[in-house]
């Protein structure tokens, strides 16, 4: 990984030093799990559950996609999910909606730059 595609990763939240640990330092194994983020299903599961009013499945999908975040180092966008799930798990309904808008431009821009 060059260090263009590091800036551009740290810049969109990733905390690359954390995720390489997880991956014990190996570089390539890393790009490959971020190359699967970009077809993960956790975060279209969410979208259609919050579009749906599907609460408990909402729930579910928001824990998957945390989990997932964490896993790559995405911290900026796994603490977005973090504080949705919280509110669908505290019957907060509206709040939780209401946190999409902020949730989907963190998702594109790390898939923006995971494509480029």
């Amino acid at each position: 990984m060059d260090q263009d595609r590091k800036t551009r990763l740290e810049e969109v939240g990733l905390m690359l030093d954390v995720a390489l640990e997880r991956f014990m330092g190996n570089e390539s194994m890393l790009e490959r799990y971020l190359q699967k983020f970009l077809t993960e299903e956790s975060y279209a599961r969410l979208l259609a559950a919050i579009a749906a009013g599907e609460r408990e499945t909402a729930a579910m999908a928001a824990h998957s996609l945390k989990s997932v975040c964490g896993t790559l180092g995405c911290e900026s966008m796994r603490t977005l999910v973090l504080r949705q799930e919280q509110h669908i798990r505290n019957g907060e309904w509206d709040e939780a909606v209401t946190m999409m808008t902020e949730i989907a431009n963190s998702y594109n821009r790390i898939c923006a730059v995971l494509r480029a």
